[in-house]
């Protein structure tokens, strides 16, 4: 027998869910309403629910607070260990589809290190002026960035970060107009 609920069910049942246990898209709420495998609700459904849950302004002013925690610290993620910091949030669309925050960052990539394959440590300073692989590491800080965000602020508060391309600490551009 295969039992339909429907939607305004479903978001009761997420509802009461966030009552017992806190609002949070986490492991355990993913492993429990199948969001990684063949599903019933998307992650973008959920964290608009979880917005609805919450309250519009609270989750905004909790994703303020959150973002605005400086420093944010990555840790052993792909053998990258850095701080970064929000330095402005650009604009809110917690109205849209899918509900936004942009920000810009700074990396501290003058503190920061990474272990790359090679065995061998180097500050991140030097990884991403590598000629080589600088590419290959910026991408990789960007990707950390962007789950550190992920795990940290949407999975809380149901709005995603978009985030500039960092900054980094030891760089300065100067532009002349």
């Amino acid at each position: 027998m295969k039992i339909i609920i429907t939607e305004s069910h479903y978001k009761n049942i997420l509802f009461r869910y966030w009552d017992k246990n806190g609002g949070s898209v986490d492991k355990s709420f993913i492993s429990l309403f199948g969001l990684d495998g063949n599903n019933d609700i998307t992650y973008d459904q959920a964290y608009k629910y979880l917005i609805e849950w919450r309250g519009e302004e609270e989750s905004k002013e909790l994703a303020k607070t959150l973002l605005l925690q400086n420093p944010h610290h990555i840790d052993e993620y792909g053998g990258y260990d850095f701080f970064f910091e929000v330095t402005d949030i650009k604009k809110w669309g917690v109205n849209d589809d899918e509900p936004f925050v942009t920000v810009k960052t700074k990396v501290d990539d003058l503190g920061g290190d990474v272990s790359l394959l090679n065995g061998e440590d180097k500050t991140l300073a030097d990884a991403l002026s590598d000629k080589d692989y600088g590419w290959e590491v910026e991408d990789e800080v960007n990707w950390g960035v962007n789950d550190y965000f992920k795990e940290k602020i949407t999975s809380k508060t149901g709005i995603k970060v978009i985030f500039f391309r960092p900054e980094y600490s030891s760089r300065t551009f100067n532009f002349k107009t």
